[in-house]
């Protein structure tokens, strides 16, 4: 007699009785044989189902490599049964976490899924290992010039890691996170070592970026005047030559060549120095003397100060610093030189002289300004000390014009006069130096002319804003604002 079961428990005596039999799902059907001598078959097993499972898939292949935390993995299967998973490597079972849907994780991780069905037999396991590779950020580049000459040189950094934080430092020393962000271009006044590193969340810092700059000695900073322009020269190639002197406007000046008595007699020797500019204006410097004392009727070693050619301001004899002030005359170039003159016989002191403290106020009428705005792009392109230093604005304001007022200019961002009806101000306070204080304005219902008691401000483009300076379509009227870019003229009593 066959009995059996189809609760997956061993069939015993007591069993159904063997006949045919239909199944409606998942099944273990287990069967026996018991003869009439008392003696029985081994038990037998045989599963049926409606069918298998398919396999899940992973949107991750086997052995794939993420790059950043967060990675998203999702799993696919045909919706027969229920989905599990495992994320520490371990098999699915039914107790496992149930698939509901993406997640996501920041670490290498092993993640076993499997089909679990009433009606169809399980699916296989499906395992993906996924390796977290951890990536640097860009290594910032640094621009800006190996060597340079005059007051400052610009540098810019960047980085292709588009959100990275840039911070660098001067001294020579390995960036942190407590040195200094980078938030746009700056000026080195002096040799430097730049170096820079960035960071992201979710990233290995980069590697550091080095750059050194070298600040070239020029004559203008001796002279005072780091970005003007000087030349030497003299007899014998006796120039011009630097020398530290604590009684000096900067502490230091320029000493004329040792040129010595090695000339003809009744000739001079020189050396000169000599520098342009365009005028009108005043030149101002200061020197002193140590030689021969020229006496009326005799012409003996001397210093001379000329412009173009004709002297102006003449020294000799023992003369401590004393400042010397010419006005040129003229529009165009002007050439001024300082030479020392040395006769053929004696000498006396320590036979030279020292020329220090340059300085050059231009008195042309105003400051150049354009009929209509600039575009802040090619400002930038073109007069980047403009954009980046508050403190030619205010320099401008103590150029004397030829009306005898003060000029002052600044640009301005974010004032839209093409949308007010008037403008003007209606407080102008100053500063103690005489310059206006921006901090302190207040506006009235605008206007395209200043009234202000004793000065005339005029806002050069506010009638010609248009065009390129239009914000792209739809743009509200604060945002069309903060694109405009144009200057401001103040004359002041």
């Amino acid at each position: 007699m066959i009995r059996y079961t189809v609760d997956g428990s061993d069939p015993t005596i007591d069993s159904l009785v063997y006949k045919k039999f239909k199944i409606y799902g998942k099944t273990t059907v287990k069967a026996i044989v018991f003869c009439d001598d008392g003696s029985h078959s081994d038990v037998v097993t045989a599963s049926y189902a409606l069918g298998q499972c398919a396999d899940p898939m992973f949107s991750l292949a086997d052995g794939s490599e993420f790059e950043h935390s967060n990675q998203e993995v999702s799993i696919a299967w045909n919706n027969d049964g229920v989905l599990r998973y495992t994320l520490d490597g371990s098999e699915p079972t039914a107790e496992s976490p149930i698939y509901e849907g993406p997640f996501s994780f920041s670490e290498s991780v092993v993640v076993k899924a499997k089909v679990f069905s009433d009606d169809f037999f399980d699916s296989s396991v499906v395992t993906a290992s996924l390796t977290r590779v951890w990536v640097n950020v860009a290594t910032p580049v640094i621009d800006a010039s190996s060597s340079f000459t005059g007051s400052k040189t610009k540098v810019s950094i960047s980085c292709a890691t588009e959100g990275a934080v840039v911070r660098y430092t001067l001294n020579g020393n390995d960036p942190n996170s407590h040195s200094t962000k980078y938030t746009g271009p700056f000026y080195v006044t002096d040799s430097c070592t730049v170096k820079a590193y960035a960071a992201m969340p979710d990233y290995l810092n980069s590697e550091v970026a080095t750059f050194a700059i070298e600040k070239v000695w020029v004559i203008g900073d001796t002279m005072g005047k780091p970005d003007h322009e000087f030349t030497t020269s003299g007899d014998g190639d006796k120039a011009f030559y630097r020398v530290v002197d604590a009684s000096a406007p900067s502490g230091e000046a320029m000493h004329s060549g040792d040129i010595g008595n090695s000339v003809t007699y009744g000739m001079f020797a020189r050396t000169v120095l000599s520098t342009t500019v365009t005028g009108p204006g005043t030149a101002s410097f200061s020197w002193r003397a140590s030689c021969e004392d020229d006496v009326p009727d005799y012409e003996w070693d001397h210093g001379e100060f000329a412009v173009d050619g004709v002297v102006k301001a003449y020294i000799s004899g023992e003369m401590d610093w004393t400042n010397v002030s010419v006005v040129v005359m003229g529009t165009g170039e002007h050439t001024l030189t300082w030479t020392y003159l040395k006769d053929d016989v004696e000498s006396e002191g320590e036979d030279c002289i020292w020329v220090g403290g340059f300085g050059w106020e231009s008195a042309e009428p105003y400051t150049h300004t354009t009929e209509v705005p600039v575009p802040y792009a090619w400002l930038t392109a073109h007069d980047p000390d403009v954009v980046d230093e508050y403190e030619a604005y205010e320099a401008s304001a103590k150029k004397t014009a030829v009306n005898g007022r003060k000029v002052w200019e600044c640009y301005v961002v974010g004032l839209d006069p093409q949308e007010m009806d008037e403008f003007k101000i209606s407080a102008f306070p100053m500063k103690a130096d005489g310059t206006p204080d921006l901090d302190g304005l207040t506006f009235d219902p605008p206007k395209s002319q200043w009234n202000v008691p004793g000065a005339r401000a005029v806002v050069y483009g506010a009638a010609t804003l248009g065009g390129e300076w239009k914000a792209v379509e739809g743009a509200t009227a604060t945002e069309k604002a903060a694109m405009r870019f144009f200057k401001v003229v103040v004359e002041l009593p």
